[in-house]
């Protein structure tokens, strides 16, 4: 097995890193999962303990998805002097790199930090011989996708009315 994924160039000196998830990191990934979910939870009806633990089960089952399915992945924490911010989740195959999942905390969005993580994962593709770097990305999620077209990604497959899967070719 591969070691993790290193934090990219300039991060440490900034105070951000990357590290291992684990069992302590659970409270927060629930909160963060849920702070995905936030504007699609908003207009549900439900009071506020049912879509808790509606979010709660979600999270649980995604977890169990990504764990169970993608088990030599790097599930890694990224932090601002030491506190938890936002996850990376990556499956570095022999014939390209899967972002899983990437996201921030809502206040940390939009900084570049997401672009960064993405750059540096197409770089140790590169490295690697690897061809190419793709993801699943919400339909819905516009401002998502404009990023990763952005930096290079293009929509291959997968287009449906969910999610669409985009690839990032190694060259």
């Amino acid at each position: 097995m591969l070691s993790r994924l290193d934090a990219p160039i300039g991060w440490s000196a900034r105070g951000l890193a990357l590290r291992n998830r684990n069992e302590g990191d659970r409270a927060f990934l629930r909160d963060l999962y849920g702070a995905f979910r936030a504007d699609e939870m908003e207009p549900v009806p439900w009071p506020e303990p049912l879509k808790a633990q509606f979010l709660n089960e979600q999270f649980a089952l995604q977890t169990l998805h990504f764990d169970r399915f993608h088990a030599n992945a790097d599930f890694l924490i990224v932090e601002d002097r030491g506190l938890p911010i936002g996850r990376f989740y990556l499956d570095r195959k022999p014939d390209g790199f899967l972002v899983i999942d990437i996201g921030f905390l809502p206040h940390r969005q939009g900084g570049g930090l997401g672009a960064a993580l993405l750059r540096h994962a197409h770089k140790r593709a590169a490295q690697r011989h690897a061809g190419r770097v793709w993801l699943h990305v919400s339909a819905t999620n516009h401002r998502a996708q404009q990023l990763y077209e952005r930096l290079g990604f293009r929509v291959t497959e997968g287009a449906d009315a969910n999610y669409r899967t985009m690839e990032w070719e190694v060259s």
